[in-house]
C-alpha cells in the first residue's frame, strides 16, 4: 500500500468511526451525517478534482460547482451514518424515507426480477435493502472485502455494510465478483427465480473490444459480463438509481429497459437514464471523481 492509499484508509477509519457516533444522537443524525460527510470524508482531499469535473460536465461557474461538490461530500456523510441504522431499515421505513418515481416499475420487478442496473451513488448497498424490503426478493453483486488493501483499516466496517444489507434483501444474497463460478451459479438461480439481481457495471474499465459508452462528453469502457449472462438467459433489465435529495431524504428512480436491446445498446441507455438523473440532481453520481481521467468524446460520436 503506497502513502496515498494509506492516508485514504486512515481517513476511512475516522470517517466511519466519527458516522457511527453521529448515529447514536438523537433526532439530528441526518443534518449532522451531512455536514460530517462534507467536512471528514475520505474523499475531501479531491474536492478540486470534484469542482473541477462539474465545471466542465456542466459549464458551471466555480461557485455553483463547489456548492454541487459539497452535496457529493455530504451524501457520502449520510450513508456512512447510515449503515448503523441498516438493521432497522423495514418495509415501513421505505414507505416514510424512500419516495419511487416509478411505483408501476416496482411492482413488475416485485413479479418478475430480472436485472437491476444501478450506479455508484454511495447508496448502492441500501438499494438492496429498499428492494428487498419492498417485497422484491434480492442479490447484490460486489467485490469481496478480502480484496481490499483497505481491509485491516475499514473491513469491520465494510462487514457491517454487507452484513447488514444482505440481511435486509428479502432472500438473496451478494454473489462476489471474484468468485466466478460461484458468481454464474447464483445469476441463473436469481433469474430462474425471478429475483432481482443488482449490480453496477459503470466504473471505467480497459478497452474490451465493444464500442465504448458516452456520458456528459466523455467516452469509456465498462464491465458488460452481468449484461451478457441476463441477455443470455433471457432476464427483464431495469435501471435504478438510489440518491438523496438536498433534505436528506431517498430518491428511487427507476426505468425498465425493452427486451430487444443489444448489450452495447444496454449500456449507452444506461448511461443515457444517468445522463438525465444527474440533469436534475449532480451530485447523485458517485463517479465525479472518475470524471477528468476520461478520455473526451470525439466530436463525431457525439
Amino acid at each position: 500500500m503506497d502513502e496515498k492509499q494509506l492516508a485514504f484508509a486512515l481517513a476511512s477509519r475516522r470517517f466511519f468511526r466519527g458516522a457511527q457516533w453521529i448515529s447514536r444522537l438523537p433526532g439530528s443524525a441526518v443534518r449532522l451525517s451531512r455536514r460530517w460527510g462534507r467536512w471528514a470524508s475520505p474523499y475531501a482531499v479531491d474536492l478540486s478534482e470534484l469542482v473541477r469535473a462539474y465545471t466542465h460536465a456542466f459549464h458551471a461557474t466555480p461557485e455553483v460547482a463547489q456548492a454541487l461538490a459539497h452535496q457529493w461530500l455530504a451524501s457520502h456523510g449520510l450513508f456512512g451514518v447510515s449503515i448503523f441504522s441498516y438493521h432497522r431499515m423495514d418495509p415501513d421505513w421505505v414507505q416514510s424515507h424512500v419516495q419511487v418515481d416509478q411505483p408501476l416499475v416496482l411492482q413488475t420487478l416485485r413479479q418478475q426480477g430480472g436485472l437491476v442496473l444501478t450506479y455508484h451513488s454511495h447508496h448502492h448497498n441500501t438499494l438492496g435493502i429498499v428492494l428487498g424490503q419492498s417485497g422484491v426478493p434480492t442479490w447484490g453483486v460486489a467485490a469481496t472485502e478480502k480484496a481490499s488493501p483497505f481491509a485491516p483499516y475499514t473491513g469491520r466496517f465494510m462487514r457491517i455494510i454487507n452484513g447488514q444489507s444482505e440481511a435486509k434483501f428479502g432472500g438473496g444474497r451478494y454473489l462476489f465478483t471474484d468468485e466466478p463460478r460461484k458468481l454464474l451459479r447464483g445469476l441463473r438461480e436469481a433469474f430462474v427465480a425471478r429475483n432481482a439481481v443488482v449490480s453496477l457495471c459503470d466504473n471505467p474499465m480497459p478497452e474490451n473490444g465493444s464500442p465504448p459508452v458516452r456520458f456528459m462528453g466523455r467516452s469509456f469502457h465498462v464491465g458488460a459480463g452481468v449484461v451478457e449472462q441476463a441477455l443470455a438467459q433471457g432476464a427483464p433489465i431495469t435501471l435504478a438509481l438510489l440518491y438523496p435529495d438536498l433534505r436528506g431524504a431517498y430518491r428511487l428512480h427507476l426505468k425498465s429497459l425493452p427486451s430487444n436491446l443489444s448489450v452495447p445498446e444496454v449500456l449507452q441507455t444506461y448511461f443515457d437514464f444517468l445522463t438525465q438523473a444527474v440533469l436534475q440532481a449532480p451530485w447523485a453520481w458517485q463517479g465525479w471523481h472518475w470524471y477528468n481521467g476520461l478520455a473526451l468524446t470525439p466530436p463525431e460520436a457525439s
